[in-house]
Order: structure tokens, then C-alpha cells, then sequence
């Protein structure tokens, strides 16, 4: 099973803070990280991320977190395909367990990832249904760069970033389609700024 946006959440959570920290959380604190009243809640999703093979817990620990490595891939150019992203309305974040082959010069010094999209808001982008975009892990854009944003914790949609005065813009590059407006920029994160795109001219209907 793909695993949740929200197992996706604490999971990046628990990496962030082992590598901030040189330790994991406790389970009290991610409960606080994300307002989750019982400590059963964060089990649960701790379970489930352990049966992925995400990470490893150990029993009567307080921190006893351990995030598994993922095994190196034998292709330099393999990527992982966390799943799919809207192009178009939001859509819920999902995380998968496939790679694709990028080609080297789409490849940067930072984490990346990539990205099924889903809708035709970005037509104009030379983006299309069923395309695949590779993803550089950031979480910060700059005005006019085409990112992957995560809205509400729980959608993911692929548009330009703008950062205006009053609100943040997502436009797309479908006149069709409207810009997505965020007064409140702690409703947004970023999760990437697309370095390009692979497109299977096989799986095209």
C-alpha cells in the first residue's frame, strides 16, 4: 500500500529531526509536531511506516526510532516516483515505491525525486497528462519557478510560484485554469522546483 500524506509527513519529520538533532523524537513530540492528542495515533502511523520499511522501532525505548536507508540504486540515474501530482485541481499526496531513469543532466547536487502528473494546467509548459516531472527537494522558490507545492498538509499541485505582497500565487500555464491564491503562506510548503521532464510517448492513449 502507498503510504498516507500524513504518513509521508511524520515520516520526513522523524528524518528532519534525526538529522537535526543526531537523535529521533520521542513519541510526545511528534504528537506535538502535529497536534495529535493520543499517543496511539502516532503508533499507528509509526506502525505503518514500519511495515513499508521506512524505519525500524525498538521496543521499550523512548527514541527508539530508526530510519531505515533506503538501498543505494545500482543506476546512478534512478530516481524514486513518489507518486502523483495535479496538475490542475490539488490532489492528495501519495508516496509509491517505483523509480524512473532520469537523464544526467536533469540530475542536480540535491535530493531528487519525481512525479506523475495528473490534468493539463501547465499544457502551455509543454506539460501533459501522464507526463513525468523530476523534482529538486527544496523548500524554498523563487518568483516564476515551477514548483510542487504541498497546500493544507494534504495537496500537491504542480504551478509557477509567485510570492506577491498580500498572498502567494500558483498560476498555471492553461488560460483554462485559475490561479490558486494563499493569504496564509503557513497553508503552503514547497516540497520542489521541477528541473524537468520525461515523457513515454508508449502511454499516451
Amino acid at each position: 500500500m502507498p503510504v498516507t500524506a500524513r504518513q509521508r509527513q511524520v515520516y520526513d519529520f522523524i528524518s528532519r529531526y534525526t538529522e537535526d538533532h543526531k537523535l529521533p523524537p520521542t513519541i510526545a513530540e511528534i504528537g506535538k509536531q502535529f497536534q495529535m492528542t493520543s499517543s496511539a495515533s502516532v503508533h499507528s502511523i509509526l506502525s505503518a511506516l514500519e511495515r513499508e520499511g521506512f524505519i525500524k522501532r525498538i521496543a521499550n525505548v523512548s527514541r527508539g526510532i530508526e530510519i531505515i536507508k533506503q538501498e543505494a540504486q545500482q543506476d546512478e540515474n534512478e530516481i524514486p516516483l513518489l507518486g502523483t501530482v495535479a496538475a490542475g485541481q490539488p490532489i492528495e499526496a501519495i508516496l509509491a515505491h517505483e523509480t524512473v531513469q532520469a537523464p544526467k543532466n536533469m540530475l542536480g547536487r540535491d535530493r531528487m525525486f519525481a512525479l506523475r502528473v495528473r490534468g493539463d494546467s501547465m499544457i502551455d509548459e509543454n506539460i501533459q497528462d501522464n507526463d513525468i516531472i523530476i523534482v529538486s527537494s527544496q523548500q524554498t522558490a523563487e518568483n516564476g519557478q515551477m514548483v510542487v507545492a504541498l497546500i493544507d498538509g494534504n495537496y500537491a499541485t504542480v504551478k509557477k510560484f509567485y510570492r506577491e505582497p498580500d498572498f502567494i500565487r500558483l498560476e498555471p500555464a492553461n488560460p483554462q485554469f485559475k490561479p490558486i491564491f494563499i493569504k496564509t503562506p503557513e497553508r503552503i510548503q514547497i516540497q520542489g522546483v521541477v528541473r524537468g521532464l520525461i515523457r513515454s510517448y508508449n502511454s499516451v492513449a
